[in-house]
């Protein structure tokens, strides 16, 4: 990362990129900071499934600039009794629903502090705390770096995982091009690893141009994860699965 780079206001979701949610956000934090540079940085996320989430806002979240903040929302129980989280993690601020989705993040982080945040909005919906309640605190926290009162700090040992494994040993996104994006890390597999998918064990390599067009392989891909992949076609429709099909690395 560049010397003095800005911090950014980032937006991880699962609103998607043809509604009008992510840009109600953005126009919130234009309202509440507005000369924080602001990036929706991920808004595919898959809908309602907390565990995908979690592992894909670690990922995508390691390179932003030190002092970033980024609301995450992947909030089925929206409205309900979760909580409301604010974690430091490794220099990034990540606020979001207590109901796991920052359980990653916060569980890989060499340092971390983690607030319950109490403070509500005079004005909440009960179905849009992405714009009303989340943008506020992350406006908050990249004005101030501190999340608002009343908020009380609390063990990341309290913080609620939602039955989100780590790794995952699943398919957690379904890109574009129909490659399958697992939470397993592929940090240490041997070039003879093997990826158990779909009843198959697909070889490794390195890039797409190692294999022939039409044949699947696991790589690591750009954010360390474990991906299946085919040469110029797509792992989605070969293998006929998508977001949830078991996974597994076979190491040795």
């Amino acid at each position: 990362m560049p010397e003095g780079a800005a911090p950014l206001l980032a937006l991880f979701s699962d609103f998607g990129a043809s509604g009008p949610y992510v840009g109600q956000v953005l126009a919130a934090w234009a309202g509440l900071a507005p000369a924080a540079p602001r990036v929706d940085l991920f808004s595919a996320a898959p809908p309602f499934d907390v565990e995908a989430g979690a592992h894909l806002l670690f990922a995508y979240t390691r390179r932003l600039p030190p002092g970033s903040v980024v609301e995450a929302v992947v909030d089925p129980g929206v409205g309900g009794p979760r909580g409301v989280l604010a974690v430091l993690a490794d220099g990034l601020w990540f606020c979001g629903p207590d109901n796991g989705l920052l359980a990653v993040a916060a569980g890989r982080a060499r340092g971390c502090r983690v607030w319950r945040v109490d403070w509500r909005p005079q004005s909440l919906s009960a179905t849009f705390h992405g714009r009303d309640l989340f943008a506020p605190v992350a406006a908050h926290l990249a004005l101030h770096g501190a999340p608002p009162a009343p908020a009380e700090e609390i063990s990341p040992a309290a913080m609620e995982r939602g039955g989100v494994a780590d790794p995952a040993e699943r398919v957690i996104l379904a890109d574009p091009y129909g490659n399958l994006v697992t939470g397993i890390p592929a940090a240490g597999a041997a070039e003879t690893a093997r990826l158990a998918i779909a009843g198959r064990l697909l070889p490794r390599a390195r890039r797409f141009g190692e294999v022939n067009p039409g044949e699947a392989f696991w790589y690591e891909n750009a954010d360390g994860l474990a991906e299946a992949a085919v040469n110029r076609g797509s792992a989605a429709a070969l293998l006929g699965v998508s977001v949830g099909a078991a996974a597994r690395l076979i190491r040795d």
